[in-house]
């Protein structure tokens, strides 16, 4: 069987192929790709994966054909695979930038019929959002801060609102993001360019310094903000956003305030299950956070566009039109 896929042939280079892929093998599922979200994960391992690469992660496709032993799923079936390595690069499985994946029947999320393709392929990143906000270990009524209002932040902002923070300040300087969190639940909407001194200004808008801070950006100055901002007491900084870049920090500072930092992964399988069920019950606007539906062949593009962002909140190739 053939498939279309944007292959990385070098940092952030990448070409159009026809791959073979083979009959899916025990416990595996060939499915058909109908979505694939763009994360910026996706825009860091192009720098870094090797040739050869199909990324690609944020994946919803159709069951086109079973493997020996596989019982629980059926051809035209829809799944989200999670984990897997799908889209990782060295030993990892080919991701959603090519139009037909192979995947292991266990990694796979159903997703109900009722549930567009368009909007199921936001439950990843949704989880992801919802794993950040675990890790950070928010209680109700805590005050926030959330630095960045990008898919990650945004996704962030909604579970943290919906698990029932107290205030909740965000720092976004594009309008149409900054918009939605506003949407979304937050109560100030911040525009760091115009800020002297954000973790003031935070710290002024939420009444007292954050409980959490959770840094969305993948930007060291910012990630330095978010450590300094916290407040003390055993306050949590999660570092959701993705570098490559070193960072430096004070260890006196943060035992002083007996600061917790933490470094969340991705999301889980019983999360994304959970957010399919929000999905499904129209409890998300998904409407308003997919900005930009693709083709295949605008991926290179739209992964450099990432690096200069302006109104994207979430870009998504749409293979089924």
């Amino acid at each position: 069987m053939k498939a279309r896929a944007q292959v990385l042939t070098g940092p952030e280079e990448f070409e159009l192929r026809e791959l073979d892929v083979p009959d899916p093998g025990p416990g595996e599922l060939r499915m058909r790709v109908h979505a694939c979200g763009i994360c910026g994960s996706d825009k860091v391992l192009a720098q870094v994966a090797p040739a050869g690469t199909v990324l690609g992660h944020e994946v919803v496709a159709e069951v086109e054909a079973r493997g020996p032993g596989v019982r629980d799923w059926q051809v035209g079936e829809r799944g989200i695979p999670i984990g897997d390595h799908l889209g990782m690069g060295e030993d990892g499985r080919s991701g959603g930038f090519s139009d037909l994946i192979l995947v292991s029947a266990d990694s796979c999320v159903r997703v109900p019929r009722a549930l567009p393709s368009l909007e199921a392929v936001l439950a990843e990143p949704l989880g992801n959002g919802l794993h950040f906000v675990g890790r950070g270990r928010l209680h109700a009524g805590q005050r926030v801060a959330i630095l960045g209002a990008g898919q990650i932040g945004l996704s962030i902002l909604y579970w943290a609102r919906r698990f029932g923070a107290g205030r909740i300040v965000v720092s976004e300087p594009t309008p149409a993001r900054a918009q939605l969190a506003r949407e979304l639940g937050a109560d100030v909407v911040l525009d760091p360019s115009s800020q002297e001194s954000m973790g003031k200004t935070i710290t002024e808008a939420l009444g007292g310094r954050p409980e959490i801070v959770f840094e969305a950006t993948g930007r060291p100055a910012v990630m330095r903000d978010a450590v300094r901002m916290v407040g003390g007491g055993g306050g949590v900084v999660v570092l959701s956003g993705i570098t490559l870049e070193e960072i430096a920090i004070r260890p006196a500072s943060l035992c002083l305030k007996e600061t917790d930092l933490v470094f969340p992964l991705g999301t889980v399988k019983e999360e994304v299950e959970e957010v399919v069920a929000v999905l499904a019950g129209r409890e998300f606007p998904a409407e308003r956070f997919i900005s930009h539906r693709i083709e295949q062949a605008a991926i290179p593009a739209a992964l450099r566009d990432l690096g200069a962002p302006r109104d994207q909140i979430k870009v998504v190739v749409d293979y089924i039109g």
